[in-house]
């Protein structure tokens, strides 16, 4: 009976925890990846008509050239805007953390079914008990780095400079 109790919450678990944490990260990044694309397309877009709006400046009567480098300059405004608006926002570190998490917890959930990597032995009750500790080591490491990312969204690109930094001195300590 106690066997049956441990793979009934370990069902109840993977439904109500696992499978709704899958689909909770799987919609943000989702949300996330439409709103970094809409605004990279958008600034693609403007990018090109500010140019066109340049070079075709050269081409019209003088009367024009004011209002054509006024167009030029709101074009290019949006440009900027965007940029700017997704660097505030951080749409593309969003939804690459969250795809990141939810592939993760995929991961995680289908080696648990399948009873493969590190839920290939043991008892079930060890098993599941590993899988609780996994996950909500994923998520609450999740929640430790987009809170650090929203509270500052420039520490993103120091981050990633620093990351590539730390793997070149580490592969430098093992070459010497």
């Amino acid at each position: 009976m106690g066997e049956n109790t441990i793979t009934s919450s370990g069902d109840f678990y993977i439904k109500d925890r696992v499978e709704d944490q899958i689909q909770y990260f799987d919609q943000k990044a989702s949300k996330n990846q439409k709103w970094y694309r809409f605004l990279k397309k958008t600034a693609v877009i403007f990018n090109i008509l500010t140019t066109i709006t340049i070079a075709v400046a050269f081409t019209v009567p003088d009367e024009y050239k004011v209002w054509m480098g006024i167009g030029a300059l709101v074009l290019s405004t949006f440009v900027l805007a965007t940029y700017q608006w997704e660097e505030f926002v951080n749409y593309g570190a969003k939804w690459e953390r969250f795809r990141l998490v939810a592939e993760l917890l995929k991961s995680e959930k289908f080696l648990y079914e399948h009873q493969a990597g590190p839920y290939a032995s043991g008892d079930e009750k060890g098993r599941h008990r590993y899988l609780v500790e996994t996950v909500e080591a994923i998520i609450r490491g999740t929640d430790i780095s987009y809170f650090s990312l929203m509270v500052d969204p420039g520490r993103r690109i120091e981050q990633r400079l620093g990351q590539g930094s730390n793997v070149r001195e580490a592969a430098e300590s093992t070459d010497a």
